[in-house]
């Protein structure tokens, strides 16, 4: 996770959020990344991300964030910092919590209250899980495949998994976050 400084608006148009994707995708293959689920909001992001080579990750996250600051100061004639401190990495251990931060990602712009239905945000990998969209971002999630047999099985039950969520979010908000993200 990551947020604009002083909480400021980072993503102010369709074409800012499209800018950080194709990021996402130039140092996704600069630096062996995989990306198992995101979530672009108007000030910050969150990222499920693993590096396949030991030191890629800081590397990768340098080269997103620093990338996109660049970018986001010329266009708007910023000055100062536009990332708030440095990201947050929190360890993950196992599958159950792996599968919950996926969750808490993916809900984010309901949580928001920017959408009522998450197939409305399309800054996500939601659709990727729940509808089988193409998202050449994103590498499957590992425990994804266990949801369900076909396709359509795992869909469904994704859809499902995501819409039971809501006690876990408070929790994970204060265990991943410090209960700073809003």
């Amino acid at each position: 996770m990551a947020r604009g400084n002083n909480r400021q608006s980072l993503f102010q148009d369709q074409a800012a959020f499209q800018y950080f994707l194709d990021r996402l995708a130039s140092m996704k293959e600069l630096y062996p990344t995989k990306i198992f689920h995101y979530c672009l909001m108007s000030n910050h992001i969150h990222l499920l991300v693993q590096a396949i080579e030991g030191p890629n990750l800081s590397k990768f996250m340098h080269g997103l964030l620093w990338g996109f600051a660049r970018w986001f100061q010329r266009r708007s004639s910023y000055i100062g910092h536009v990332w708030q401190g440095r990201y947050k990495n929190p360890f993950i251990a196992d599958e159950l919590y792996f599968m919950e931060v996926g969750r808490y990602i993916e809900r984010n712009p309901l949580r928001a209250g920017l959408v009522t239905q998450l197939e409305q945000y399309p800054w996500s990998s939601y659709g990727y899980y729940a509808h089988g969209a193409k998202d050449p971002l994103v590498d499957e999630d590992p425990y994804y495949e266990h949801v369900g047999s076909t396709s359509a099985r795992r869909q469904s039950a994704y859809r499902e998994f995501i819409s039971l969520a809501g006690a876990h979010d408070e929790k994970l908000d204060q265990d991943l976050f410090g209960g700073r993200l809003r």
